[in-house]
Parts: C-alpha cells; structure tokens; sequence
C-alpha cells in the first residue's frame, strides 16, 4: 500500500496494489503451468471463475449473527438507555424498537441458557428504560406489537428478571395520561396485572399494583376494572391488601381502592359496595395493618364510599358494619367523617340507629378528651343530632345509655375542646342541646 494523504482513510490508499492484479485473472492449473514452465514465456491470463461460496464465506456463516455481538450491543444500548437525554433519540431511531421487540421473542425462555436470557433481560431493560421519558410513552404504547410482547413475557417468562420488567413497562406506560384508557381496555393486560399480582417475586407485585393504581386514577376506567372478569381485579387487590407481606404492594393495593373509590361512577361503587368482603377487608386493614399509608388510603376509601352509598342499596348494611368497625381507628377523621354524612340523608338514620354496634361507636367518639381529638368528637355529636332528628330513632336513642352518657357529659363538661375556638364550640354545646331536647320526650 502506498500513502496517498487524498485517498483513503488516514492517508492510507485501499486499493489494491497494482502488482497482484494479474493474480486476479489466473486459475489454479495456470498458475502451476507458469511455474513449472519458462518464466519468461507468454501465456493468455485467463479470469478465476468463483464459487458463491468464494463471494459469501462458508456455509456456516451464511445469514448468521454473532451472539456475542449483540449481547454487547444490548449491553451498551441499555447503558444509553439510561441517560435523559438519551432517550427520546434512542426511541426514535427507526428500527430499533422493533429490533428489541425481535430479541425479546426470538430468545427461547429457557432457565438454561444464561446468554440468551442475559440478551432477553437486556432488551426489556432498554425498553423500560425508554418507557421512562415523557416523550416516548404514547409512542411506545402504540407501537405494533410492543404491548403484545411485554404481556407475553410477564405472563409466561420464566424468569424473574424478566417478569418484573415487563411489570414496569406497564407501569410506566401507564403513568402517561393519554394512555390510560387505551390500556385498559387492551386485551388480557388487566389478566395479566391480576396474574401478577400473585407473582413470587416481590418487586413484580409491588410494580404490578402500582400499574392498576395508576390506571384507577381515570374516572373512565373504574367502572372497566371494577366489573372486570365478576370483580377480579377488586379480588385480587382485596388479597394483597391483607396477605401481601410486602409493605409497598400493600399500599399500593389499598391506593388503588382509594382511587376507585374516588374516581367512581355509579357502576363502580355498585361493583365495589357488592363485592364480598371487600367494605370488610378495608376496615380491617384500617385496625390492623402496621403501615400508617395502608390505613390512610384504606379508610379513605371508606370515606369516598359512604359518599354515594345509602340506604335502600343493598351493600348499605355492609358499609355500616365496615365503618362500625373502622371507627375504632382515631389517627384520622376519615371514618367519623363517613359516620356524619351517612348521618346526613334522613333515609339512612333509621339503618344506622337500628344497625348492630353503631351508636355504641358514636358514644365512644363523642367521649373522646383528648386535645387532639376534637374534630373526632365534634363528628360524633353532629352525627347523633342528626340521628335524634327522626321521630323514628329518638326512643332506641333515648334508651341508648352511652348516647345519653356521651350527650350529658359533654354538655356539662368545660375541657376537651380549644379553647381559642369558641365559636366553634358554641356550636357544638348547640349541637349537644338540640340532640338532647329531641330526646327529652323519651326520657
């Protein structure tokens, strides 16, 4: 080679010498006859007829891809994957979303194979770290095929890796607002949360139930996943809500029943109000749960549900048994906070004099002394007014010794509220005389 600093790469000229060109123009027999005859005598240069063979290498390495290669390749692109600015250039790339979607189904799941399944995980990293950026969320979700191939491998994959990245994907996806109900109405996706659900790794369940409470947030998708498959998915989060020894999918669990609870229409608090032991499991968890978020978002859920069911549903009777239950519970004001509006709508003071145990829990909070507890005693005492407003209620009220005992004693009693509020005690003591003087007939 000579150099030539305007040809080639590096001032190096990659043409072929001009002194082996004639060994392009002879085949093996005239080479041999050159050799062996005079040098110096003339023969016709005839070309070297080449096989395919010659042009395409070997036959083992026809149309082949080096493994190795592109288990370094996903390697680095995983590493991009990773940098924000990064992200969007990657997804955008024509090609290579469908180049990770082929690397994610053509590896066989075997547990055996350590460099396939080192090649699969690495393609769904690089997708879940694409699915972090704003930008390529809507893209992603609407790419042929791409939902199809995460579903496939949280359902059947088996490993665990690979399970619980599929498991962000949807997560992520599903943190876009626009893709919400296009998720949802997917088929088998909300199948597959609630298989994962009861994945034997924990991060898949926790990744899992932050998918459905994320997508619970669109008020049109609670009636869809309440309904779905005769209230699987409420069953499903019901479970992980008391069984899950994982402190996140707990709270997950009971943030996505707050968020149906919430974004509900009359469909999904139906659904919910319905559901065997679902009202049930909710005040349990608001007793029992060791984790202040899953008491919060458990007896938030209850709040929300009291709002929209009453007497003559069917469900009505469970719901007061949940919050007769749950009220026992005085960290916050949501469950006293259901207990007064219920109290509100003269259709449901009747049920809940009549209901087992709740005034009982309505006395414990009136007489509650604590500083800190006064908008818990200042509900409590609405509530009873409110109750001792029907003609109905008053005799089974007047009979009740703790509603008395509770009615009395707050009304005599000068401590257990602020000071500083007194206009706000004025109207409680009102409150107390008003419950009281439509009680006095039955005393």
């Amino acid at each position: 080679y000579k150099n030539d600093s305007n040809n080639g790469i590096n001032g190096v000229n990659l043409q072929r010498p001009q002194d082996d060109i004639g060994s392009l123009f002879v085949d093996a027999d005239t080479e041999m006859g050159i050799r062996n005859d005079d040098i110096f005598q003339f023969k016709e240069p005839q070309k070297k007829s080449m096989t395919p063979g010659d042009y395409y290498g070997d036959d083992s390495d026809c149309g082949s891809v080096c493994p190795l290669a592109v288990q370094k390749i996903l390697k680095i692109l995983r590493y991009f994957s990773r940098v924000l600015s990064a992200m969007e250039p990657l997804a955008q790339q024509v090609g290579l979303v469908d180049s990770l979607l082929y690397q994610m189904v053509k590896r066989p799941h075997s547990l055996y194979d350590e460099d396939d399944n080192a090649a699969r995980v690495d393609a769904i990293a690089v997708i879940v770290n694409l699915a972090c950026a704003e930008e390529n969320k809507i893209m992603l979700v609407y790419h042929p095929g791409l939902l199809d191939v995460v579903v496939n491998i949280a359902n059947f994959d088996p490993l665990d890796e690979a399970r619980e990245h599929a498991a962000i994907v949807i997560m992520n996806l599903a943190y876009a607002e626009e893709n919400k109900v296009h998720m949802v109405n997917q088929d088998h996706l909300l199948d597959t949360l609630i298989h994962l659900l009861f994945d034997v790794s924990p991060f898949t369940r926790r990744y899992a139930s932050a998918a459905l409470f994320t997508l619970a947030c669109t008020y049109a998708n609670t009636a869809v996943m309440s309904r779905h498959c005769d209230g699987g998915i409420l069953e499903a989060l019901r479970k992980v809500l008391l069984n899950d020894p994982i402190d996140e999918a707990r709270v997950n669990a009971a943030e996505a029943l707050f968020n149906m609870a919430r974004n509900n229409s009359d469909d999904t608090v139906e659904n919910m109000g319905n559901h065997p032991k679902l009202l049930a499991s909710l005040a349990h968890s608001v007793l029992t749960d060791y984790s202040a978020e899953v008491r919060a978002y458990s007896a938030r859920a209850l709040e929300w549900l009291a709002a929209d069911i009453h007497h003559p549903m069917v469900c009505h009777p469970a719901l007061l048994k949940a919050l007769t239950t749950a009220c026992q519970w005085t960290k916050t004001t949501c469950i006293a906070e259901a207990l007064k509006m219920q109290s509100s709508l003269s259709e449901n003071r009747k049920p809940m004099v009549e209901h087992d145990g709740l005034l009982d829990a309505l006395a414990v909070l009136a007489l509650l002394d604590d500083v800190n507890d006064d908008e818990l005693k200042i509900c409590a005492i609405t509530a009873l007014e409110r109750l001792s407003k029907e003609v109905s209620t008053r005799q089974i009220m007047a009979r009740h010794e703790g509603v008395i005992t509770a009615l009395t004693k707050a009304t005599f009693s000068r401590t257990g509220f602020d000071e500083d509020d007194n206009e706000r005690g004025a109207t409680t003591l009102l409150l107390m005389k008003t419950a009281l003087k439509n009680l006095a007939e039955y005393l």
